[in-house]
């Protein structure tokens, strides 16, 4: 998207936001960071002009994301009042929304806010900027245009949000500009130490146990050029884990040097296997996940896929070959 498309949208939703007083924001199922912290940053900032806002999202807040201001507030079920306008951030195609699809779908103005690369296009306006390294630098200059300067609480969702969708700002997708309005939230009253402590340095004993787990299981594969670990519910129970607390999990796995994929495979029922994936920026594991109804960036990816953790497994790791054998026009960030 150019500069000056970029620019007329952004006054377009500019002016679809002004004309709102109802308002939902919504966005994807297994929410991240970036998911977090833009409905809630977004969502604040709006509530703080008096508007009424709904913060929705179909699966819960992680628990090492429920210190961000609101996230007691996010909410499963659309609210019973109707909305003027709905805001969707950080979602690549309307349907990973999940059970809340249809909601935002029937409604007359819908706003789609992203970063993702995909031709899953949705809404009335779109703002999306795959150059941006976090759906949240997109916020903060939707919230420029409105006038609407951050305060503490909208600055630590915003900076929580780019901090993690950056990888730390290690991933390849960091820039000047995120690093910029970073900062920027760091003046407005954001803590970086209290958020990488509270994020990535405390882990439940549970949630230790079933790292201890994924490790213990950790596979070689494609020749050292993939790297996959494997949690069956059975682990969760054994170790007394929650769902939420594979949370960071991945990171460990693509730690590793010399693979080029990592894997995550997690059984959270008997019918389907929930995936992540990274990369070292030589494999864009998004295409990978699109693959298999997924989505997510170059270097970070995800999809559920019917099938058993094992059975999966085999066919995630033919992708991953198929995508380590072709050519790549990447640099590796």
């Amino acid at each position: 998207m150019s500069k000056k498309t970029t620019a007329r949208a952004r006054d377009r939703v500019t002016r679809l936001v002004q004309s709102s007083r109802d308002i939902w924001v919504g966005t994807h199922v297994r929410p991240d960071g970036d998911a977090l912290g833009s409905l809630l940053g977004l969502s604040l900032a709006l509530e703080r002009t008096g508007r009424r806002v709904a913060r929705l999202c179909a699966d819960p807040v992680p628990d090492n994301y429920r210190f961000l201001p609101g996230a007691d507030r996010v909410s499963p079920e659309p609210p019973e009042w109707k909305a003027e306008l709905a805001i969707v951030v950080d979602c690549d195609g309307l349907s990973r929304l999940g059970r809340l699809e249809p909601a935002f779908g029937g409604l007359a103005h819908l706003i789609d806010i992203d970063h993702h690369h995909t031709d899953h296009a949705f809404g009335e306006e779109r703002l999306v900027d795959s150059a941006a390294g976090a759906t949240a630098e997109i916020v903060r200059d939707v919230l420029q245009g409105l006038q609407l300067p951050p305060d503490a609480e909208v600055a630590t969702c915003l900076y929580t949000a780019i901090l993690t969708d950056t990888g730390r700002f290690c991933y390849g997708n960091t820039t000047t500009h995120s690093l910029r309005i970073a900062a920027e939230m760091v003046a407005a009253g954001a803590a970086p130490d209290r958020i990488a402590r509270t994020i990535y340095e405390e882990r439940s004993i549970a949630a230790t146990h079933l790292l201890g787990v994924a490790l213990s299981r950790l596979s070689a594969d494609l020749e050292g050029q993939a790297v996959s670990s494997v949690l069956t519910q059975k682990d969760f129970r054994e170790t007394g884990a929650a769902p939420g607390d594979t949370e960071g999990i991945i990171d460990h796995l693509r730690a590793i040097g010399g693979p080029r994929v990592a894997l995550l495979l997690v059984e959270p029922n008997h019918d389907a296997v929930r995936v992540s994936l990274r990369s070292d920026g030589s494999v864009d594991v998004s295409e990978i996940a699109l693959g298999f109804g997924g989505g997510g960036h170059m270097m970070a990816a995800g999809c559920t896929v019917p099938g058993t953790a094992e059975g999966v497994r085999g066919q995630l790791l033919e992708a991953v070959r198929k995508a380590l054998d072709r050519p790549s026009g990447h640099d590796g960030g």
